[in-house]
């Protein structure tokens, strides 16, 4: 721990266990506080609004009824407020979904979960349906031009038959990468790729692998340096492997040495073993927070940014990186003290390395700058 003198910081109560009785001890007092901030003074308003985000994600049953309020000013209020807890709240049931089912998670309930971010107010459930909708339109339609029923036996043993239509209807439904503004923001949200059929590399292959498992083909998400594909598995009576798919360009099928001159284009070697390996649905989610930082970045967005890093955070909890991703965020706006907590945090999962050098170094230049 580094030395210096400094004020006493109490811990946060949203990171303290909280039993079904004192949740709803913090949702009442929620609601008496939200009922009083309408006569309040600035001031006083202002320690009003801090004690109900220090109520935590506890806090959000009664922000969110409070948003539809018919006094606009507290709706809106209501609303950042809401805006400023999802993201514990998002982290927290993500966290929990794959620490119980890591290697069964959806990779697109997942993505939905995240798209919160961007709106607080969306319906995952909806969006699943939206997705099972999809999947039956293209079971469908595949059926018909193959005159027959997609069983589980056929698959197994047609497997590049049913690729090929999905290809077919892949394109026929518009799905395509958005190369006219690839750094918008909304190419990484999966509504807004599913409704738009626009989006990333890494976006649509989450689309891609939804609708495959849909169909009942095993498929999983490939990071390759730069860009991201899809690999299915392909069963036939002499072998098993692996085809991969390229869902941002129109689902065109790739071999090895597609993917080889994809990464060496990118001025790297091709380390097949390394990058055509399947990622896991936390790595996916770590890198769509990833595409957003950078976007975020470079919009200056910090607290959008934050609120991503927060996601990292709870994705992984004994990292000190995404802490130290967080607390830049919170110094580029000005927030000192969260800065200095996240750091503290860091150092505790790691004393050594170059992460934790570089949050030594952060945080003895605002026990300089900002003492107190």
């Amino acid at each position: 721990m580094l030395s210096g003198t400094r004020s006493f910081d109490p811990p946060d109560p949203r990171l303290l266990p909280a039993p079904p009785g004192e949740l709803f001890r913090r949702q009442r007092r929620v609601q008496s506080l939200l009922a009083r901030c309408r006569s309040l003074d600035r001031e006083r308003f202002a320690e009003v609004l801090t004690e109900i985000m220090l109520q935590g994600t506890g806090a959000l049953p009664e922000l969110r009824a409070a948003s539809s309020d018919a006094d606009p000013d507290a709706a809106s209020l209501a609303r950042a407020m809401v805006r400023a807890l999802v993201p514990d709240e998002i982290g927290q049931m993500l966290a929990t979904g794959l620490l119980q089912t890591e290697d069964a998670y959806p990779v697109e309930l997942a993505a939905g979960l995240l798209a919160r971010l961007d709106e607080p107010d969306l319906s995952v459930q909806r969006l699943m349906e939206s997705f099972d909708a999809l999947g039956a339109k293209a079971a469908r339609m595949i059926g018909e031009d193959l005159k027959t029923a997609l069983t589980k036996e056929y698959l197994a043993t047609h497997t590049l038959d049913v690729l090929f239509r999905l290809g077919e209807f892949w394109k026929g439904e518009g799905f395509r990468g958005n190369t006219d503004d690839y750094y918008d923001a909304k190419n990484s949200w999966i509504q807004h790729a599913l409704e738009s059929r626009v989006g990333l590399p890494i976006t649509l292959s989450v689309i891609y692998v939804a609708l495959c498992r849909r169909l009942g083909l095993k498929a999983e998400g490939v990071g390759l340096p730069w860009h991201f594909i899809v690999r299915v598995e392909v069963r036939t009576r002499d072998a098993h492997g692996y085809l991969f798919i390229d869902p941002y360009h129109g689902a065109r099928p790739l071999d090895i040495d597609d993917c080889r001159k994809l990464v060496e284009s990118h001025g790297q070697r091709f380390e097949p073993e390394e990058h055509l390996r399947p990622v896991q649905t936390r790595e996916v989610l770590v890198r769509m927070c990833n595409n957003l930082l950078s976007v975020y970045d470079h919009q200056k967005k910090h607290g959008e940014g934050e609120r991503v890093a927060t996601v990292l955070v709870h994705l992984n909890p004994h990292d000190p990186a995404p802490r130290v991703i967080r607390a830049e965020r919170r110094l580029r706006r000005g927030d000192f003290r969260q800065a200095r907590e996240d750091l503290q945090a860091a150092l505790a999962c790691s004393a050594s390395g170059p992460v934790a050098h570089y949050a030594a170094k952060m945080l003895r230049q605002i026990e300089y700058d900002h003492p107190f």
